[in-house]
């Protein structure tokens, strides 16, 4: 539904991406100079979106196959001839002229500050991971944020109104769809098509964490990026940091060093001085950190970072006539999109108490035998105990032989994966249900804090389920 909201705002916002002044004159003394190669264009080419997605557009739109398309600017220069490239950047609008709004321009300023912090830090993952086509994966990380680099230019009062809530609430995923009911990876992915970018791009937007690796390193240093908007000492940086070691096999502590290192160092080679750097903000101190809302009435201590997932939660509630549906949809879109959880099935047991079957679910397949799944509860060995105790499970790869007897075969043969989730929730103390959750197919794997906020985000629904019954129980029939 939201791919399709992003369809439709793009298809009457389609307008080009302008060239950054800076770039487009050194394009143009590039092609002035016949000392110069190919190669310096593309260097330059390479830290402009806009005549990038025009590269790409004009060469990869004539190849009638995606593997026939070219994954890089230094390829596509290659195939086009001198006339050729000279009408693409002389012809090539620029945003100071295309945008003469102050506001608007320095708005896309800091998104470019952003994606050159994110180019950065990538080239240190680059030298660690040592990746070979080095070219290739730049291409696409310039072009990570190509959906937000249209939200700004094209629909710039939005952007403001997102700017704002982005904010206040540290999520960009609800803070896109609650001004443009869409994600700005979703409208990315639709505009990456349209413009015929390298695939790389589209894999980089996969709301899931990807299997490529070059898809995944992209991904981290824009997380990395994208958190120093904010500042660098607050709970999601510092969960982004120790996901990011993890994966590089790198300490936490050198691996921060190194990162404030290079924010420090890409500052420097700014060429904007209209923007905040993010490493501006390695100054500030901890006060960052967004201030502690008081104590919810609803009882629940959070656990870092479910304080989004509260703040929403109680936004649903004050609403004149909020219902389980939305709230439990809340919840699974929080731990899919927030708690970065690849599949999440809500299980609800029938009225006579007697079977467990999926009603819903986020990042399931619509073929999956998950959606269809039944259960008789009674035969349901150590999922029954579960219901009965409120209790929750983490069964990792290396402890799954323990419970594979005593988990049902519907079940194992449905999410045929080793390392999950499981917790039941209640309403007023009575079972209602259970939620599932993995990181199938995903590079990082489950891990104890992910954990611990996944208790917390349902205890604190089944608390708001109870909530909202006894509100019921008031108003009567």
């Amino acid at each position: 539904m939201t791919e399709t909201a992003a369809q439709t705002w793009l298809s009457s916002h389609h307008d080009i991406i302008p060239a950054l002044e800076v770039n487009h004159r050194r394009a143009l003394e590039i092609l002035e100079n016949h000392t110069r190669t190919l190669r310096d264009l593309a260097e330059v080419i390479v830290l402009d979106p806009g005549m990038s997605v025009s590269l790409y557009h004009e060469v990869n739109a004539r190849r009638r196959n995606e593997e026939q398309a070219v994954d890089s600017v230094h390829a596509a220069l290659a195939l086009m001839g001198d006339s050729a490239i000279a009408d693409l950047v002389m012809q090539h609008r620029v945003l100071d002229e295309t945008h003469p709004d102050a506001v608007r321009r320095q708005s896309y300023h800091q998104l470019m500050s952003r994606s050159y912090h994110l180019l950065a830090q990538l080239d240190n993952f680059i030298a660690i991971q040592g990746v070979q086509a080095i070219n290739e994966i730049r291409s696409a990380a310039l072009l990570h944020n190509v959906g937000e680099f249209c939200a700004c230019l094209f629909d710039h009062d939005r952007y403001q109104r997102y700017q704002e809530e982005f904010r206040e609430s540290g999520s960009d995923v609800k803070s896109a769809k609650s001004v443009y009911s869409f994600t700005f990876h979703e409208l990315g992915r639709i505009y990456a098509g349209k413009a015929y970018l390298p695939a790389l791009v589209t894999e980089s937007l996969d709301e899931n964490i990807p299997s490529g690796r070059k898809a995944r390193l992209i991904q981290m240093a824009a997380d990395i990026s994208h958190q120093a908007e904010v500042g660098w000492y607050h709970s999601a940086m510092k969960a982004t940091e120790e996901v990011c070691a993890a994966y590089l096999n790198q300490s936490v502590e050198g691996f921060e060093r190194r990162l404030h290192q290079i924010a420090i160092e890409c500052a420097r080679s700014s060429p904007f001085d209209d923007v905040l750097p993010a490493a501006s903000r390695l100054i500030m101190l901890p006060d960052l950190e967004r201030p502690a809302r008081p104590a919810p009435k609803l009882g629940i201590k959070l656990e870092p970072g479910g304080h989004e997932f509260e703040t929403s939660v109680k936004a649903l509630l004050r609403t004149q006539n909020p219902t389980q549906a939305q709230l439990l949809d809340l919840l699974l879109r929080h731990l899919h999109d927030d708690l970065h959880l690849t599949r999440v099935a809500l299980m609800l047991l029938s009225p006579d108490k007697t079977k467990l079957g999926t009603r819903a679910g986020k990042g399931i397949d619509q073929h999956s035998p998950i959606r269809t799944l039944v259960i008789d509860i009674g035969k349901a060995g150590v999922l029954n105990s579960l219901v009965t105790k409120s209790q929750a499970l983490w069964v990792e790869a290396e402890s799954y032989k323990k419970y594979e007897a005593v988990l049902p075969n519907r079940f194992k043969s449905a999410f045929l994966h080793e390392s999950f989730y499981l917790m039941p929730f209640q309403v007023e103390g009575k079972p209602m249900g259970m939620i599932y959750a993995d990181r199938s197919q995903a590079v990082n794997k489950l891990d104890k804090v992910t954990y611990i906020k996944f208790k917390s985000a349902i205890m604190l629904a089944s608390k708001a389920l109870t909530y909202l019954a006894r509100q019921k129980q008031k108003a009567g029939p």
